[in-house]
Parts: C-alpha cells; structure tokens; sequence
C-alpha cells in the first residue's frame, strides 16, 4: 500500500496521464500525491529553443496546459485527494531522485512520450532514467494510454495555481543567491579591465600605452580588450538569467 506518490508533470500530455493515474491510484489508496515539475538549467539561445520546439511538434508533443502544477492540484480537489506541488529547478533526473527521497515517496509515477529511433536519441528518457536509478517502486505511463479529457475540461479558474504554491524556480533563495553572485563576479571582472585600461591610457602611462604589441599601441589592445570583454561578460549574463527554462520531458 501506497502513502506517498510522486509525479512528475511539465504541461504535455504523458506527463499529465501520469498525473490523473496518480492522483487516482492515490485516492484508491488514500495516499498523498507530491506533483513535481522540473525546469531544466540549460542554456538555449533562441535559434536552440525554436529548434526544440520544431521537434517537440514534429514528434506530436506540444505543451496542454502552462500550470501543470495548478491543474494537478485541482484535479486532486475534486477527487478529495491531497496534493503537494513543487517547482524546482536542475537536472530533470537528478531532482526527481532526490525530490523523491526528501518527500520519503514510495512510488514514482512518471509520462514516457513514446519517442522512437532518433527521436528517443535526441530527448534522451526521462522515464527510463528515473527507473534504472530509483530506490522506489516506478511506474511508467505509455503515451496514450491514460484519457486526460477530463483533467483538460477543469476550468482555467479552477487549474490557477494555488496560492501556497511555492515561488517560481528563479525566484528560491538558493537559485537568487546564485544569481546575485554571478552577476557581482561578472561586473567585478569587467570593472578590473575597464579601469586597466582608463589607468594605462592615462597621462602617468603615457609612454607605457604607446609601446607597440603586434603593430598596434597597448592603449588599441586596452581600449579592444574592455570592449570585447564588456560584450562577452553580458552574454554570459543573458545566458545565466535564461537558465532554467525546459521541462519535465518524459
């Protein structure tokens, strides 16, 4: 018997057929659901992410509802089960494992998207890794095989998420945290070139900046070192603000 089941959900449909078995085996059981979705920190360019989505809808996945904890804990309401949602962010895998083993679940319930050949190859399974790994009984729901009809027709009022639900992944105090001291390094760096090269062009290291380096003054190379580097720095920092953003893909 079943006390505590975990599901992962990210808004497509093998995740949410996962979520009404679970949610259903849970009220057979009288346990408790914990509905899980992972954002995944890996950093996409725009040409990268409107490439996953070209293939997300050429595999006949495409995202069915964006509060996939919202409708899961609704869902839950009206069959008078008790569901706990959480947001984290990581790898997808790794947080599963290890929501799994804070929440002290004795079952894992989780989508397989029935991704084949190179498609299976591309995405990777969430599924498969989950169960190779997991210290619980997992149970896989098969693309298809679960009618989500009825998890699809609660309102949009009823599926917004719920007021308790913890804040977004960007906003924990641990990603913040991270965040803050990225973005303090980064501008501590640039700071140290810039003023390098305010200090060599200077009047006391006049005659140091006008010292050539493969045909060109130190200032050229100082001035072009702050410029490149300024550009460089906020790239990296536009990357780290986009990480994050994915899914818990089955």
């Amino acid at each position: 018997m079943f006390k505590k089941i975990l599901v992962a959900v990210d808004g497509y449909a093998p995740s949410l057929g996962a979520a009404k078995e679970a949610v259903e085996m849970a009220g057979r059981e009288g346990a408790e659901v914990v509905a899980l979705q992972v954002t995944e920190e890996v950093p996409l360019l725009q040409a990268e992410k409107e490439a996953e989505t070209a293939a997300l809808k050429g595999a006949g996945l495409q995202p069915l509802t964006g509060e996939p904890l919202g409708l899961v804990a609704a869902f839950g309401r009206q069959r008078g089960v008790t569901v706990t949602t959480v947001k984290k962010s990581g790898p997808i895998t790794g947080v599963i494992l290890d929501v799994a083993k804070e929440t002290k679940s004795d079952l894992i319930v989780v989508g397989d998207s029935g991704r084949k050949g190179l498609q299976k190859l591309y995405f990777g399974s969430v599924a498969r890794a989950v169960s190779e790994h997991a210290r619980c009984p997992v149970l896989i729901i098969k693309k298809d095989t679960v009618d989500i009809t009825e998890m699809l027709s609660i309102s949009a009022e009823a599926a917004a998420a719920p007021e308790d639900m913890p804040s977004t992944a960007a906003l924990e105090p641990g990603v913040l945290r991270k965040k803050i001291s990225f973005a303090s390094g980064l501008l501590a760096l640039y700071s140290v070139m810039y003023f390098g090269a305010a200090l060599l062009t200077s009047a006391p290291y006049k005659n140091t900046a006008a010292i050539e380096l493969f045909g060109l003054p130190l200032a050229i190379w100082a001035g072009w070192t702050a410029i490149i580097g300024g550009v460089v720095i906020t790239r990296a920092f536009l990357i780290r603000l986009n990480q994050g953003e994915g899914g818990a893909r089955g």
